[in-house]
């Protein structure tokens, strides 16, 4: 059947595919979709008129651009429109023009999400890996030490102690020394496993290492729609598009898991000229959601703008786009359900798309090159203070676990010796006591000791009964240095004559006359 000679078109506003746009009292469309609408109507000879729609989103039967389908107020919508399941219940598709990637646009983060410093090498499991390892060996070496002195009895064996195994295990690590010895082969067979299980790891960590510090692979936090609701990611898009319709049906679809967000969506409705709303928003620290054709040219552009204002390479790429996509659909021009223009229009898309024309069109306002990749792949490499961040964690985590250890330690032996003291207090008049007659009894035997036997003679005048008197000669004058004497008191001169002034048990004091060094002369006669 052929084509009427005018056809009324709607579209909505979804540059650079399509737009509608108001001059000189009339509507006109412009866009990619408005390109091969008119290489359409010179092919097969026909003009059109656009329709505004009443409202810019995808509806039903009731609203949107389908309804005007539905209700067959128009003759077909040239806008790239997402071929959807629900929507052949109101419309017909032509031949897909090309494919919808759903992405998102973020600000570009400070820092790969692989992390920085000492822990980018491995990933989280690598690491719970080594440290389980870590934990696990120190014991298991404790372990089968202890079953053999149990088992060989009197036997001269590997007398290991868990902290010097555990530290073993950590001098390993670390590649410092031990005092270990294994003195049997399965002990042996254990160092042995341990050291080349170190050797591995440390050569791995260290060419990753350097790898990373000198040329690492910047990576984002989010891939796909699950990292977007793990990571509790507010996002915003455009409303009454593919997003908003798929979020509003009943069943599930790719997108449901959106709705489990922590933040639900937010939907905006400008539509025209949305490049600093989009901005905007990225730079509040959310996502917008869109199509990543639209992004891509968002992003050259911007990158043009910085360019002619001077800036660095660095700073012309303050955004960056997923890599991942959350929704892969079709799309095509839309028709009424039991169009008779269909057929016709069709085979003249397929002749368009196998010259490569459709792909042509949307290719051509993009550069060459990859603009603003993820990985900006920059050949300058210097360490900042984020690569040596965790270095500087472990240091002051060091240094204030061991001021703790050192506090502990002093408040132990502070209590310790509060209780020593207490003990001692209440041992301390009975140890007065002994102290004070041991001092007697050491005083007596001191000058005893002083005072060598010279005779015993059994004289008459000095026998009392059965008494008998011992004669001394008199010891050297040296040995009475009584300045040196360590119980006497102050010495005092009263009349003439010296005394020490001494403190006795009761606490009394007495006056000692001093006597001379002559008079121990006479002291020993008979």
């Amino acid at each position: 059947m052929a084509i009427p000679s005018v056809l009324k078109v709607s579209s909505w506003d979804d540059m650079p595919f399509s737009g509608i746009i108001q001059e000189n009292g009339q509507w006109k469309g412009t866009g990619y979709a408005f390109y091969i609408l008119d290489l359409l109507s010179d092919k097969l000879n026909f003009t059109y008129t656009v329709v505004p729609p009443k409202e810019q989103i995808l509806g039903n039967k009731h609203k949107g651009i389908v309804s005007m389908l539905y209700e067959k107020k128009i003759d077909m919508i040239a806008a790239f429109v997402p071929i959807l399941e629900d929507l052949n219940n109101y419309c017909l598709f032509s031949t897909t023009l090309d494919m919808l990637e759903l992405t998102a646009i973020m600000k570009r983060p400070e820092e790969s999400a692989t992390g920085s410093g000492l822990l980018a090498p491995f990933d989280n499991t690598v690491w719970f890996c080594v440290l389980t390892a870590v934990i696990v060996v120190g014991p298991t070496i404790y372990l089968f030490s202890l079953i053999r002195l149990k088992l060989w009895k009197g036997t001269e064996g590997e007398n290991y102690n868990l902290p010097s195994c555990i530290w073993f295990v950590y001098s390993a690590l670390l590649k410092q020394g031990s005092t270990i010895v294994a003195q049997t082969d399965s002990t042996r067979m254990l160092f042995a496993t341990w050291w080349i299980f170190i050797l591995i790891l440390t050569s791995f960590y260290t060419a990753n290492l350097t790898a990373f510090l000198t040329k690492p692979q910047f990576t984002l936090p989010i891939n796909n729609i699950k990292d977007i609701v793990n990571k509790e990611y507010k996002w915003v898009t455009f409303k009454g598009r593919v997003i908003e319709y798929l979020l509003s049906q009943p069943y599930a679809n790719e997108l449901t898991l959106l709705n489990q967000t922590k933040f639900q969506g937010e939907y905006m409705k400008i539509y025209k000229e949305p490049a600093s709303f989009i901005f905007d928003t990225v730079e509040n620290k959310k996502l917008y959601l869109g199509e990543r054709h639209y992004f891509r040219k968002l992003l050259f552009e911007d990158y043009i703008n910085k360019t002619r204002q001077g800036l660095e390479h660095n700073k012309r790429c303050t955004y960056v786009i997923m890599p991942g996509s959350i929704l892969s659909k079709n799309r095509a021009f839309a028709f009424p359900l039991h169009s008779t223009i269909v057929d016709a229009i069709n085979k003249v898309l397929s002749s368009l798309l196998e010259s490569g024309l459709i792909k042509y069109v949307k290719e051509r306002d993009l550069p060459l090159a990859n603009i603003c990749p993820v990985d900006l792949q920059s050949m300058e490499r210097q360490l900042g203070n984020t690569d040596l961040f965790l270095t500087y964690k472990v240091i002051i985590a060091g240094y204030i676990i061991a001021m703790i250890v050192f506090i502990i330690e002093f408040i132990i032996k502070y209590i310790n010796s509060c209780t020593k003291n207490k003990k001692g207090a209440k041992q301390l008049p009975k140890v007065a006591k002994q102290i004070i007659k041991y001092k007697e009894n050491s005083e007596q035997s001191s000058w005893r000791s002083r005072l060598p036997l010279y005779a015993t003679t059994n004289n008459n005048h000095w026998r009392d009964n059965n008494v008998s008197v011992n004669k001394r000669s008199p010891p050297p004058l040296y040995q009475y240095n009584v300045g040196n004497t360590s119980f006497m008191g102050k010495r005092h001169n009263i009349n003439g004559r010296n005394y020490y002034v001494v403190v006795d048990r009761s606490g009394g004091q007495r006056l000692i006359p001093i006597r001379t060094p002559s008079a121990f002369l006479f002291q020993y006669t008979a």
